[in-house]
């Protein structure tokens, strides 16, 4: 009996200090993952530099950078809308 209630509550809206913490929460993640991306970009710079003289390698690396800065773009687009 005790699981059943008498009068359902409906859920408040979030308050606009809350809306305010959950924007920044969400603008602070978009940073962090904007700069991992930055950090791998520089790793696979690197693994590019040392010239392994296969061609399906450099296209690989290639490609996984143009996804990357893709990638990169989109969250940055993210960030300045919100």
């Amino acid at each position: 009996m005790a699981e059943h209630a008498l009068f359902r509550i409906p859920r408040a809206e979030p308050t606009a200090e809350q809306r305010k913490r959950q924007d920044q929460h969400h603008r602070r993640n978009l940073r962090i993952a904007i700069r991992q991306l930055e950090r791998a970009e520089l790793y696979l710079v690197a693994l590019y530099s040392l010239e392994l003289d296969d061609r399906d390698a450099e296209a690989s690396v290639d490609d996984l950078v143009g996804r990357m800065r893709s990638l990169q773009r989109y969250l940055l687009r993210l960030k300045l809308t919100e």
